[in-house]
């Protein structure tokens, strides 16, 4: 699974509380499904510096709707640490 521990163990809970209410909610066949969504296409207006409209507001990674990955995403935020560092100089 992808989820932490705590997560998990909050949902067999709340599985397990439901089963009061619906009993044989909480049974072996019982499968919980999860849908991740993502919206690629809500895309921000940067610059090729991925500068926002507001100077020195950089946007990086999958929330800029740029990336879809981690490495994508941590190579954008390379690139703006580089533009920032070069701009401290």
């Amino acid at each position: 699974l992808a989820l932490p521990k705590r997560q998990l163990d909050d949902i067999i809970e709340m599985i397990y509380q439901l089963d009061k209410l619906a009993p044989g909610t909480a049974n072996y066949d019982t499968l919980l499904y999860g849908a991740e969504v993502k919206f690629y296409s809500a895309r921000l207006a940067l610059s090729s510096e991925l500068e926002t409209a507001l100077p020195g507001f950089f946007a990086a990674g999958d929330g800029a709707g740029i990336t879809r990955g981690l490495a994508q995403a941590g190579a954008s935020g390379v690139k703006v640490a580089q533009v920032i560092l070069n701009r401290l100089k």
